[in-house]
């Protein structure tokens, strides 16, 4: 069961999430865990400056850390305590749940399937299911383990979904911006030919009444004559 589980083994279950997991507490791991650890970012990140760390390279040194056995517990442990402390809203969602079936919520052993679909349909409707996955694994919630498989299911589903939506967007985002570069660059081609059309207008009226001049003083002298 989850409740006997260490973080190492639920980190072994979530595998495919600790990117995600990573991602969303590095603002935690930077100025907590890798400015009091000056060995470990030594060690994991070559010493490369804290400050410029990018999010492709904490993933990188903290999927590194998480197989070393003297330091994953402490490292899941960390990572899992900091994501539970960001997503306060899906923790008392749980507890009002979970305290409906029994006010010592830390106790229960089991949650009844119909109960536990109740509670998981309801968590991915608020937080959506990757949220709600991640919060059932870390936080050891009783669900059976249909649950877990159906929720695991859902959660690599709307993931796929996200980032398809994601692709379509930053697309739709480099179409519009090359549509505005196109355009501005036609209103700027427009603008320098019509201001050389508008030179050459003010020559040609400049040279027809120079020839108006020499015609009229070739005029004249003629009538002199």
């Amino acid at each position: 069961m989850l409740k006997e589980s260490t973080y190492k083994e639920k980190f072994s279950l979530l595998k495919n999430w600790i990117p995600t997991l990573i991602e969303s507490v590095k603002k935690d791991l930077k100025n907590e865990h890798l400015k009091k650890d000056p060995v470990f970012l030594k060690k994991y990140f070559s010493n490369k400056n804290l400050g410029k760390l990018t999010t492709e390279e904490l993933v990188e040194g903290y999927q590194r850390a998480l197989v070393e056995d003297e330091i994953a517990e402490h490292i899941a442990e960390f990572i899992s305590n900091r994501w539970l402390m960001n997503h306060g809203d899906v923790y008392h969602y749980f507890e009002e749940q979970l305290r409906q079936i029994n006010p010592e919520f830390q106790e229960i052993e089991s949650i009844e399937q119909q109960k536990a679909q109740h509670i998981m349909e309801g968590a991915m409707r608020q937080f959506g299911a990757p949220e709600t996955y991640l919060f059932a694994v870390i936080n050891s919630v009783a669900f059976p383990e249909v649950i877990y498989t159906q929720l695991s299911k859902h959660a690599d589903e709307e993931a796929k979904s996200n980032t398809i939506k994601a692709e379509e967007a930053l697309n739709h985002q480099k179409s519009e911006l090359t549509q505005r570069a196109f355009e501005e660059q036609i209103a700027r081609l427009t603008d320098k030919f019509e201001k050389k059309l508008l030179g050459l207008q003010k020559k040609y009226q400049l040279d027809m009444e120079g020839m108006k001049k020499q015609v009229a003083i070739l005029q004249r002298k003629l009538n002199d004559k």
